[in-house]
């Protein structure tokens, strides 16, 4: 199997496996769904940290040798929504258009505690280019548009990780920083302006001889109030999984997939007052406004080495099949990582 060449003490395989360590080191980095979310580019409602495409990838719990591993991400997404809370406002539709990069830098170590191995990750969204339009039904009725680039929130998490025989698995806890800009007036804002907190745990089995692999990582995503708009966005659980095929250490392909459950409601003045005023127009009230989403979409893994160092290349595309007061989107990512 493709462990951690670094570490003598475990036995090597008697068939070479079809994933060296050139081809398996470097997924240490997609750890715990360590990506920082684009943009709240519509503050509560219809988005959060938690961002589809970012989260599940190849051997989510296959870490590599212990050191510092430099990971970025470029996502492109856009997508509409129905009635939402944006900010201060009411909205009766929303369309979002965007273009991150999200830059990861990665520390893993020898060891830990509970004889895991622990690791650390410190993720910068960059907003490239993102702009929003919508139109307003309260506290006034016009239609609005707006564009930013910029810092959106950071995260850091902190992980251990355990490797018995084919199974990996990973435990720990991502933080998201509100340090991105934001305005309750705008129709668009690179940061959300209040805390969240994600407890993850990751599995993965790879068998080294067939290539065959099956990761998945499940979390809960906790979310403190919006000081700006006293909103409050409920608890989320959300999955993320991959079924791939490893046909060299080298070349992997994928199917990706992602399911998103609001266990707790949403809450605040503003969204009271709109389950008032969407009624009165004719529009579905929004309730607790419970987010709910799935997406499939195929995956291709590319590792080859370029001079003395190792290199994944990763392309992943998402596809919305279901979702429920989130925006409807679709998901295109691009990503290079590699070990310093």
């Amino acid at each position: 199997m493709p462990r951690p060449v670094s570490d003598p003490a475990i036995p090597r395989p008697t068939r070479r496996p079809r994933i060296g360590a050139r081809g398996a080191f470097l997924l240490a980095v997609l750890l715990l769904g360590l990506a920082s979310p684009p943009p709240a580019l519509a503050g509560e409602g219809g988005g959060s940290h938690y961002m589809p495409g970012l989260v599940g990838d190849f051997a989510m719990a296959l870490i590599g040798p212990p050191g510092f591993y430099l990971r970025d991400d470029l996502m492109y997404f856009r997508g509409t929504i129905k009635s939402v809370t944006l900010g201060d406002r009411i909205y009766s539709s929303a369309s979002q258009d965007v273009w991150v990069n999200v830059v990861k830098a990665i520390y893993l170590s020898k060891g830990g505690i509970l004889d895991g191995r622990a690791g650390f990750v410190v993720a910068l969204p960059i907003v490239i280019d993102a702009s929003a339009s919508g139109d307003v039904v309260a506290p006034f009725i016009k239609t609005l548009s707006g564009s930013r680039s910029g810092i959106g929130d950071p995260s850091m998490t902190g992980f251990l990780n355990w490797t018995i025989g084919n199974h990996h698995v990973s435990s720990g806890v991502t933080v998201y920083m509100p340090l991105g800009a934001y305005d309750a007036d705008r129709i668009i804002n690179l940061g959300r302006n209040y805390w969240s907190f994600d407890a993850q745990g990751i599995y993965t089995w790879l068998d080294p001889k067939r290539g065959h692999e099956i990761s998945f990582i499940t979390g809960f995503l906790f979310n403190t109030t919006n000081g700006a708009t006293d909103y409050s966005s409920g608890t989320e659980w959300h999955t993320d999984f991959m079924f791939a095929q490893h046909f060299s250490k080298e070349f992997a392909l994928g199917l990706e997939g992602y399911y998103l459950k609001g266990i707790s409601s949403d809450s605040g003045p503003l969204l009271d007052t709109a389950n008032k005023v969407l009624p009165a127009l004719g529009l579905q009230p929004l309730g607790g406004f419970r987010a709910k989403g799935f997406g499939l979409g195929p995956a291709i893994l590319y590792a080859p080495k370029i001079g003395n160092t190792d290199v994944n290349f990763i392309a992943k595309y998402l596809f919305d099949i279901d979702h429920e007061n989130r925006f409807n989107s679709n998901y295109a990512t691009v990503s290079a990582a590699f070990k310093f």
